[in-house]
């Protein structure tokens, strides 16, 4: 029954829980996007060989690309990472915030406290063992442009503050704005699982599943992929400088 049939007073309920898409059947074996697969393997390998041959070249064309993103694009993300918290925050207290995250009468597969758990380990991880003190300090010492002076007072205040903006809300806004859009399109919409399936509404299905959705989760690997791989390294590099320390080895280098 569509919601055009029912009484005016219940059409505000309804609109977040009627016209849910029909369970699929398929027998068929899921199957890997070869372009997406291919596209990605490719231009991954040739990126991690460039890193192996020319390391100071790859070092040099890295720095120069954060220095610009920082000095050009940084009001940009403060703004977008702002954003993503009213963002949620409004979904969260509007009535969108009732939507159950799966078909109506599904309990939730985990406990709250394992999901908090989950969402801890996956969303901080070992960059908050590296982070956790060096960022702060790191800040003091390099202070964000166009603010204090290092080493000084006021630069303290600043490094904590820009600690915190990249550990506490902002982060876990955007990280909750993706992971519901995944989740609503997936297990409320049985969509696929795949960030392009995310935007169908948006770019319509056609788009979704052509050239425009392939690219959509090309960009979605390289994201997921090289920001695991940066922590990752930086657990790798900590467990190095304290075997070190610990005069285990004389010099441990990240193959460990």
């Amino acid at each position: 029954m569509s919601q055009d049939d029912q009484p005016a007073g219940d059409r505000e309920e309804l609109s977040v829980t009627a016209d849910l898409p029909p369970e699929p059947v398929s027998t068929r074996a899921p199957t890997t996007d070869r372009v997406v697969f291919g596209v990605t393997a490719v231009l991954t390998l040739a990126f991690v060989i460039w890193g192996a041959t020319a390391t100071s070249s790859l070092e040099t064309a890295s720095g120069k690309l954060l220095t610009g993103l920082i000095h050009n694009g940084g009001w940009a993300f403060m703004l977008a990472a702002s954003g993503f918290v009213i963002f949620a925050l409004w979904l969260a207290i509007s009535r969108y915030g009732k939507i159950c995250l799966g078909q109506e009468g599904e309990e939730p597969e985990f406990r709250t406290i394992s999901w908090i758990a989950m969402m801890f380990s996956a969303g901080m991880g070992i960059g908050l063992m590296f982070w956790g003190v060096s960022e702060p300090l790191a800040h003091f010492r390099t202070p964000p442009p166009g603010t204090d002076p290092a080493d000084s007072a006021d630069a303290m205040q600043t490094a904590m503050a820009t600690t915190l903006f990249h550990w506490t809300l902002h982060p876990w806004a955007i990280y909750a704005v993706v992971g519901l859009a995944i989740a609503y399109s997936a297990y409320r919409m049985r969509r696929r699982q795949t960030i392009s399936a995310v935007f169908e509404p948006l770019i319509g299905k056609r788009h979704a599943y052509g050239g425009v959705g392939r690219f959509i989760d090309i960009l979605a690997i390289f994201a997921t992929l090289f920001g695991s791989a940066a922590s990752l390294g930086l657990g790798a590099l900590q467990i190095g400088s304290g075997i070190q320390e610990l005069d285990w080895l004389e010099k441990a280098g990240t193959g460990l």
